[in-house]
Formats: structure tokens, sequence, C-alpha cells
């Protein structure tokens, strides 16, 4: 027999038994991603391709790269693309952003590559450095443009 002291510990350990919790969702692996990973093992070298935002990749080259020549192989975009166009929805900003930042690492699971990101803050054209200056906060900035 439980005590009634133990007895909301024992609910709770029950409770927390049934509860199914995980923190990633592993991504499903097949014969050919674990036969491409074993090779990838023998080759030594790494390559990183950056560009300035989202949809400045080469895929293809990131894919041959990747799969093909088998080096460790990443694109670091320098934005999200948060400053871009929307030409089929109403997003913008941030959740353009987010639309963008999810393409990328789909295609990096089709190309094989790693996707990195910056924290740069992409907020479209401006005409001349005092309009960027008031979009773009310099003194916040840990790197400035002009050394």
């Amino acid at each position: 027999m439980v005590s009634k002291r133990y007895l909301p510990l024992l609910l709770l350990f029950l409770c927390a038994g049934r509860l199914s919790v995980k923190a990633q969702s592993s991504v499903p692996v097949n014969a050919a991603d674990i036969r491409l990973q074993l090779a990838k093992l023998n080759t030594l070298g790494s390559v990183l391709y950056f560009a300035a935002h989202p949809d400045d990749e080469n895929t293809r080259l990131i894919a041959w790269l990747a799969k093909e020549k088998l080096y460790r192989t990443g694109y670091l975009s320098l934005t999200r693309g948060d400053g871009g166009q929307n030409l089929i929805g109403n997003e913008q900003a941030e959740l353009l952003g987010l639309i963008r930042t999810q393409e990328l690492l789909a295609a990096r699971r089709i190309d094989g590559g790693e996707q990195f990101f910056t924290r740069a803050n992409d907020f479209g054209f401006s005409k001349n450095p005092e309009e960027t200056f008031t979009i773009w906060d310099r003194k916040r900035s840990s790197a400035t443009p002009f050394g």
C-alpha cells in the first residue's frame, strides 16, 4: 500500500511515463543515405559557399560538391531574405524571412549541403547612406561595412 504522502509523486511518475516527448524529429534515413555517409568518411575536405541572401546559391554546385565529390558542404546565407519581394503572397519582413528560411532548409535536405545563417538584417533597398542609417543601427552592429 502506498502512503498518501507519496501518492502525488507516484501519479506524476505514472503520467510522465505515458507521455512521449521528443526534442527533435529525426530525419528518416534510407540505405542510399547511409552509404553516402559512409563514403564521406574517407573524404577529407570542406567547402563553404556563401552569398548575400536566399536564392543566390547554386544548388547544382552544392549537390555536386556534397554528393559527388563527398565534401562536407555548407551554404552560408548572410541574410534570411526578409527584405526581398514576394510575388505569390502577402508575407513581408520577418514572415517572408521565415518562409525563405524553410525553403533553404528544404533545399539542403535535397542537395546534401548544410545551411548556415548570420544575423545580418535584410531591410531591402535604400538609395543613399542616410536612408540606410535610418534603418540600420550602425552602433548596435558588431561589424561595420566601412571598417
